[in-house]
């Protein structure tokens, strides 16, 4: 009697360990695709904010278990990500890969006609003078100036969470800072004063305060928790290269990537979100798990 429950113990692991590996004939196949919340120490199980699964499940928040040897080295919240769920009726996640970054985008700096306001011969180039942060370093202090024309600094909000982003006023393009500043919009009503929210011009020739205090007005924001900021060219360059943002102006037009940088109360970078082709919801669900709350 005991080699055989010794058997059947092994025969379940072997059949553990083929799921794992995909390799077990029949197994289910299915391929999704969403931002990650939370990965286990250990990467034992990974809890993703997927959109909908087809033929599975529909768009939601699962914590699945990872299937053995899967390398999640570089995958931590925020990453979107591909991935495979392999089995039945218990699945594990397998062949999980970071969704590259979108080319960066050449949007149009001014509507034709609209006078650019001068631009400096350094804004000609692009370049990346600061390393990006890495999730769990702290976010350097930075001094800048609020849409009331206020000295703005990041330190004052030590204590809260943080959403951070670049965007400029001008900009045509409506996936790209129109959809960051209508995700920030949906936040602000969503958290209810629990998050505060920082809106970063990259084109300081143009958004002054009063600028940007009338834009805020575009997206009925809440001066008290969201801040629309600009500054010196170069230390707006300095905080946009530490969130892995790149931008640069050639021939009137404003060329840049995206990032939203998600900073936890105790000033440490705590999520990196790139690009901006993503369902608002997977941007709450991730912040609902660092505040604690769903």
């Amino acid at each position: 009697m005991k080699r055989r429950r010794i058997a059947r113990v092994a025969a379940r692991s072997a059949l553990g360990v083929l799921v794992s590996c995909g390799l077990l004939v029949g197994a289910q196949r299915y391929r999704g695709e969403g931002m990650v919340l939370a990965v286990s120490p250990g990467a034992k199980t990974i809890t993703i904010s997927h959109r909908d699964i087809a033929g599975l499940m529909p768009a939601m928040v699962m914590e699945f278990p990872v299937a053995r040897g899967e390398n999640l080295v570089g995958i931590g919240p925020g990453a979107r990500i591909t991935f495979e769920l392999i089995g039945g009726p218990r699945y594990v996640v397998k062949n999980v890969r970071r969704i590259p970054a979108a080319p960066i985008d050449l949007t149009g700096l001014a509507p034709t006609g609209l006078a650019p306001g001068g631009l400096a011969p350094t804004e000609m180039t692009p370049r990346m003078d600061t390393a990006p942060l890495r999730v769990g370093e702290a976010v350097p202090d930075f001094e800048l100036t609020d849409e009331r024309g206020e000295t703005f600094r990041l330190s004052r909000l030590r204590g809260r969470f943080v959403a951070l982003d670049f965007f400029y006023s001008r900009c045509p393009v409506a996936d790209m800072c129109p959809r960051l500043s209508a995700n920030f919009a949906y936040l602000q009503r969503h958290f209810d004063g629990r998050l505060e929210l920082v809106s970063v011009t990259l084109d300081p020739k143009w958004d002054k305060p009063g600028i940007l205090l009338d834009y805020s007005k575009r997206w009925g924001a809440d001066l008290s928790r969201w801040h629309f900021v600009t500054g010196e060219a170069d230390a707006i360059r300095r905080v946009a290269g530490e969130f892995g943002v790149q931008y640069w102006i050639e021939e009137d037009a404003l060329t840049h990537s995206s990032a939203v940088g998600i900073i936890g109360p105790d000033g440490r970078l705590a999520a990196r979100i790139d690009g901006s082709s993503y369902p608002v919801r997977q941007l709450a669900d991730l912040i609902s798990v660092e505040l604690g709350v769903r």
